[in-house]
């Protein structure tokens, strides 16, 4: 691994008419490593880990369609399945495989049906902080972290909005935040900033799309996955996290300490070292500690 200074090139992929955004790392022909990211964030919220692993890997970032530089979709198809086809539009058009995929909230749930769908193109699996379900009491809850407390709809300044991120992610090295922040933010006409991400997403899904138990889908998955929740995260409780390895085939569970959804921000050196350790064939956490 290395921590080296080093810029991703932009790539985009067509998809049913969408202009799809991601980042490449370089070092094409080495196996690929495909970062999706959570609902409401952006390909540059992995840059931190891309460059640690950039040398030894074809590390490529997506963008969502709806979020960073991605195409935002005129008539709100933000679907599950529409999720997983863009990613299929993205991996067949860059000759991906086999790959490992790396998803966090709403990315691991689209990891997962390609998963479950191309077992021969997926040699492992990271699902960050997102089971097969959520608990019942906060099913209906969005869990993005610029919506972990009520959002102000813009912000002066860059600075102002990482000043906002830091209160949610306190743990979050600052630059870390920063970087986020700079990649993730547009300029309005009036000169303040807001969320690069069609405000729009989370709407009531289009009728006609395939809806997935994902609870089955996990059961069919083979390849070797590593589970990494947040000790503080409300999203992957220690009964999803049992549920998750009794009903998946090579499921090994890692809880971070110190660290709620987005705890590959919040703990990045920790976060590397457990995925690193998968990565290598190591023996990273089957007990749920971090």
């Amino acid at each position: 691994m290395t921590d080296s200074v080093a810029s991703p090139t932009s790539q985009y992929t067509d998809a049913g008419g969408l202009r799809l955004h991601h980042l490449d790392w370089g070092n094409a022909g080495r196996t690929p490593v495909v970062l999706l990211h959570g609902i409401r964030l952006h390909a540059h919220c992995f840059s931190n880990f891309a460059r640690r692993f950039r040398d030894g890997y074809h590390v490529l970032a997506l963008d969502a369609r709806g979020h960073g530089d991605s195409d935002w979709c005129e008539d709100q198809d933000y679907h599950q399945h529409t999720y997983y086809e863009d990613l299929c539009a993205v991996i067949d058009g860059r000759e991906l495989q086999p790959l490992v995929l790396i998803g966090h909230s709403l990315g691991a749930r689209t990891a997962m049906l390609y998963t479950h769908l191309h077992p021969e193109r997926v040699v492992k699996l990271v699902l960050v902080d997102m089971g097969a379900g959520l608990p019942q009491p906060i099913s209906r809850q969005d869990f993005s972290r610029v919506t972990e407390t009520p959002p102000p709809r813009d912000f002066a300044s860059h600075e102002e909005a990482s000043d906002y991120l830091a209160a949610i992610l306190s743990q979050a090295p600052r630059e870390m935040i920063e970087e986020s922040v700079e990649y993730g933010m547009r300029q309005k006409e009036n000169g303040r900033y807001t969320w690069k991400y069609d405000p729009r997403l989370g709407g009531t899904p289009q009728p006609g799309k395939r809806e997935w138990d994902l609870w089955e889908v996990v059961k069919t998955i083979t390849c070797p996955t590593l589970l990494l929740h947040g000790a503080n995260s409300r999203v992957v409780t220690p009964e999803i996290a049992a549920r998750m390895q009794a009903e998946m085939t090579d499921c090994r569970l890692a809880r971070i300490e110190r660290a709620g959804h987005a705890l590959f921000t919040e703990q990045p050196d920790v976060f590397a070292e457990h995925v690193g350790q998968f990565l290598n064939g190591g023996g990273t956490a089957t007990p749920d500690r971090g």
